[in-house]
């Protein structure tokens, strides 16, 4: 091997700071970026629409700061309520302010009534209505945390159109807590175990709590009485509240609701079908083939056991498979997600973006 020795000039040439570089080049790179992207809402371009919010954000009881309009507010607004976006994502350091940001944007909705849904760790349902009361003048805030159904049971019964701003607000553990069920079945005589819609015997079902017939489809299972009484109030709000009930859903934390195997996964899984499915179908992706979506954008973890291995030794001389390779979930993200499916999605909030006012 022979040593290259590198002149001084050039070592030092090599090592840069990234600070030195960025003033520097930071010029060029931020024209790059500005022809080759185009974001939604721009301060130094700012239309009609714009001018219009702003007007509106001072009628708020406490108006956000400037850097908290300009960053935060009116970029995830206009992608809502301009660009007729489905979804928009607020990501925020702590201390920035997320909350207000986030009422104010609901509070910029162009409907004069309307009713607005947020779902947040339980702890943090009391400041969310705090929170609301102290910025939005002429709120009506409705704390969904309670264990009774009786508020949604009655727009249930009767549907009321919003009077003014109504704020609603739920936990997630009460929205994704749900009664538990047991097996129900039928035994002919014999002890058969059969299917109580179509009689016909059934295979053992094991340790399964809700087993589905596999001859007419009916499901083999009720609640189960005996235990705690309570239905999840996402399900209720799903199946028994009519479309367009809610204007505006506001997720905080939603990074603690990406779990799809999860209680709380599925209870916001019916938001899931508005995240842009066209371009998921475009990109190869199949309804329920979540495997699929974590090879790309996820961390996919494959084990091998040993036993498999030494007993495939001898099959691998003639060109088989090593054992067998047994595929899960990890946790992570691969870099890929965020240009793909989150920036052009997202506003970002740092702490140093508002620190001087």
């Amino acid at each position: 091997m022979t040593d290259v020795a590198i002149p001084a000039e050039q070592e030092e040439r090599k090592a840069v700071k990234l600070a030195d570089f960025l003033d520097d080049w930071g010029d060029i790179l931020k024209a790059q970026v500005i022809e080759n992207m185009d974001p939604v809402y721009n301060p130094k371009r700012e239309d009609d629409w714009g001018q219009t919010a702003r007007e509106q954000l001072k009628n708020l009881v406490r108006p956000p700061f400037e850097s908290q309009t300009q960053r935060g507010i009116l970029p995830v607004a206009r992608s809502l309520y301009k660009e007729d976006y489905k979804a928009a994502t607020l990501v925020g350091e702590m201390g920035t302010g997320k909350t207000l940001m986030g009422l104010a944007v609901a509070y910029l909705d162009p409907k004069p009534d309307k009713r607005i849904c947020i779902q947040a760790p339980g702890h943090l349902v009391k400041k969310w209505i705090r929170e609301a009361q102290q910025t939005i003048p002429n709120v009506v805030c409705i704390n969904l945390n309670e264990k009774s159904l009786a508020r949604l049971i009655s727009h249930k019964l009767e549907v009321r159109k919003p009077s003014g701003i109504e704020v609603w607000v739920i936990g997630k553990e009460r929205a994704k807590l749900h009664f538990q069920r047991k097996k129900q079945t039928v035994f002919r005589r014999g002890g058969i175990e059969s299917c109580p819609e179509c009689g016909i015997p059934i295979e053992d079902t094991g340790n399964n709590r809700t087993p589905v017939c596999e001859h007419c489809g009916a499901r083999m299972w009720s609640a189960d009485r005996d235990k705690v009484r309570r239905y999840a109030k996402a399900e209720f709000i799903k199946r028994y509240l009519p479309k367009g009930f809610f204007d505006l859903l506001i997720l905080d934390e939603v990074q603690e609701y990406k779990g799809g195997g999860t209680a709380q996964g599925q209870a916001m899984s019916c938001l899931t079908t508005r995240a842009r499915p066209a371009k998921m179908v475009k990109d190869g992706f199949q309804y329920g083939r979540t495997m699929q979506f974590a090879e790309r954008y996820g961390v996919v973890e494959r084990t091998y056991d040993s036993e498999d291995i030494a007993a495939s030794l001898n099959a691998a001389s003639i060109g088989r498979k090593i054992g067998r390779s047994r595929v899960k979930e990890s946790p992570g993200i691969s870099p890929l997600l965020l240009p793909d499916l989150l920036l052009e999605r997202s506003a970002f909030v740092r702490l140093n973006d508002i620190s001087d006012e």
